[in-house]
């Protein structure tokens, strides 16, 4: 759990000694290599299937103005490659606690660094780590078998207490401070005691800020599943500006289509349209079939979890 609450935390350490790694080989000053070249990444995180996560990264030595601009041609990917190398095992946190007492959070020995070509020269090409970084936007932690929803009970935020000056155990949570007992979740149980680990950590004051409770359907991993430094590529921003755009295109398309006249700063536009509720749910029988089979779906779920013959 502390592992996963670090995860980003150790990743900044990384990059900073990495920066620190080659401005050493190079001979010169972080700040001299500042006017020189930028180091640049994307990475995302992958969920292993023992509830810990892992990274894989896309880093570049580019110019001083980032991706719009090209390296010096004495940086080379074996000094890339030499920098990496030298800052991963030099990168370390310290975790400090008087009840569990410190331990040290650092990475593992598996470090695979391969070079990415665009013309295909050899075995990884940019397209195919496009799709392969691509393919993680839709992965979650659910794929290490945990839930798709925070464990912290809405209805009193996770304090266990509702009211103003005189308060009372929350009717929801009953005091526990859980949406749903950690006891029932249907995952299996080196997951529940990731979870139950994670929500213990939380409850005590030196672990706080990380939120534990919060993350432990997340088995405590708090980062974004993709992220990239500020120069790596275009921005959210920019990318933003380019739908906002093609919206307006496709509008005026449209309105062109139907020969409606274009407007002008002083048009109002009236939308007028007509509805009527027709009805929701399940009629009665359909709501009795759909119960009965989420019952068994999930009890089935709960035995192959659990490991337990079926019934």
């Amino acid at each position: 759990m502390l592992w996963n609450a670090h995860a980003g935390a150790l990743w900044a350490r990384f990059t900073l000694n990495l920066r620190r790694a080659l401005a050493a080989h190079f001979g010169i000053t972080q700040k001299d290599m500042k006017q020189v070249l930028r180091v640049s990444f994307a990475k995302v995180a992958e969920y292993q299937k023992r509830g810990l996560v892992h990274f894989h990264a896309v880093i570049r030595i580019d110019g001083p103005d980032g991706h719009t601009s090209s390296p010096p041609a004495w940086a080379t990917v074996d000094d890339l490659t030499h920098g990496i190398r030298t800052a991963v095992p030099r990168t370390a946190l310290t975790v400090a606690s008087d009840t569990v007492g410190d331990h040290e959070i650092r990475w593992g020995q598996m470090l695979d660094v391969q070079e990415i070509t665009a013309l295909g020269d050899g075995e990884l090409t940019d397209a195919a780590v496009a799709g392969y970084v691509a393919k993680y936007a839709t992965k979650s932690a659910e794929d290490s078998g945990t839930v798709d929803r925070s464990l912290v009970c809405r209805a009193c935020s996770g304090h266990g207490t509702v009211g103003g000056r005189i308060r009372d155990l929350c009717p929801d949570c009953e005091g526990t401070r859980q949406a749903e007992p950690l006891r029932d979740l249907p995952v299996h149980q080196h997951v529940r005691q990731m979870i139950r680990t994670a929500w213990d950590l939380g409850g005590l004051p030196e672990f706080a800020d990380l939120k534990l409770c919060k993350w432990a359907h997340m088995l405590g991993f708090r980062g974004h599943f993709s992220t990239k430094s500020r120069a790596y590529s275009t921005t959210l921003g920019a990318l933003r500006d380019v739908r906002r755009a093609w919206h307006l295109a496709q509008a005026e398309a449209a309105r062109t289509r139907a020969g409606h006249p274009a407007p002008t700063l002083d048009t109002v536009l009236v939308t007028e349209a007509s509805w009527a509720y027709l009805a929701s749910g399940y009629r009665p029988g359909e709501e009795l079939l759909a119960n009965q089979t989420r019952h068994d779906i999930y009890q089935a779920q709960r035995r192959k979890h659990e490991g337990l013959e079926p019934a």
